[in-house]
């Protein structure tokens, strides 16, 4: 598979595709060990991916990028997305349903959708959030996992 070329202005962002089939699609920076997108489309055609930029700063292939080159692998394939999960027990997106449920000031529902990964299931159409399992309580959550659905 050849890899999209990276947005303009990019610093250190030489993306190399590992794996990509119908199923599953890998893409990692070879300039940079943390920077990589792992995806699947699950068996109930959810689209599922695991996307970091680690360390934190303004090199390497951006992860809004990184997500969409994913996507419209999986649109060429002809994948049929019913809906997009994400299960998370660490990171950027826990960390904002944890700033935002602490002292119950926001039900997790609504917490869900101030993080970055719901902007991109939006962008795709997925506005409806399900919260499928939570590890942990308000404020200080282990896990959320979530489905973003049309």
């Amino acid at each position: 598979m050849q890899v999209p070329r990276p947005p303009t202005r990019t610093v250190d962002c030489e993306p190399e595709a590992v794996f990509a089939s119908t199923h599953l699609f890998h893409v990692r920076n070879k300039k940079k060990p943390g920077n990589f997108i792992h995806a699947e489309i699950t068996s109930h055609g959810f689209f599922k991916y695991h996307v970091e930029n680690m360390p934190k700063g303004k090199r390497g292939c951006p992860g809004k990028w990184l997500f969409e080159i994913a996507w419209d692998h999986f649109q060429q394939c002809g994948a049929i997305v019913t809906g997009i999960r994400g299960d998370w027990t660490f990171g950027d997106n826990l960390d904002v349903i944890n700033r935002l449920t602490v002292s119950k000031k926001m039900a997790v529902e609504v917490a869900c959708r101030h993080t970055w990964a719901y902007d991109r299931a939006r962008s795709k159409g997925f506005t409806s959030v399900m919260v499928i399992d939570v590890d942990g309580n308000p404020g200080n959550y282990n896990a959320v996992d979530v489905l973003f659905l049309p």
